[in-house]
């Protein structure tokens, strides 16, 4: 139920980026058909943000699909991921969480990126994600 409830908001969301991306674009190109120097220029930046747009929506995409696929092995090799519990406004916890260095195995490094993000320290949480699924992508070639 959950799986199908984020199927349904990313498709919602990544609709609703690609019709904001359209009319850019096609406001871009009104702007850049304009005689007026400015209004070029303008359209010419505009073009910009559905370019970053579209950029930012599949890095978003893949990464989501190579973290569900990571964590569906990680499922099915371990049993459910044990993420510790650690209180958010404990500052001295989170600061030791944030000092620990990222693991060296996949397993391990997912795991920290869940509790990263568990506690509210997203950007980090990512970061470690990112490295569970390389050294996921290492360790399935060899």
């Amino acid at each position: 139920m959950k799986t199908t409830r984020t199927i349904i908001g990313v498709a919602v969301m990544s609709a609703l980026l690609v019709l904001y991306i359209v009319f850019a674009a096609y406001q871009a190109a009104l702007l850049v058909a304009s005689s007026q120097p400015l209004t070029l220029v303008y359209g010419l930046a505009l073009f910009v943000a559905p370019v970053i747009g579209m950029w930012s929506l599949v890095r978003e995409l893949v990464f989501g699909r190579q973290a569900g696929r990571l964590l569906s092995r990680y499922t099915a090799e371990n049993g459910e991921p044990q993420v510790p519990v650690i209180n958010r406004r404990d500052r001295a916890a989170v600061d030791a969480l944030l000092a620990t260095p990222i693991p060296d195995t996949w397993q391990a490094a997912l795991i920290h990126g869940l509790t990263l993000d568990t506690v509210g320290r997203r950007r980090e949480g990512r970061a470690a994600v990112r490295v569970a699924i390389t050294l996921g992508a290492i360790d399935s070639r060899s």
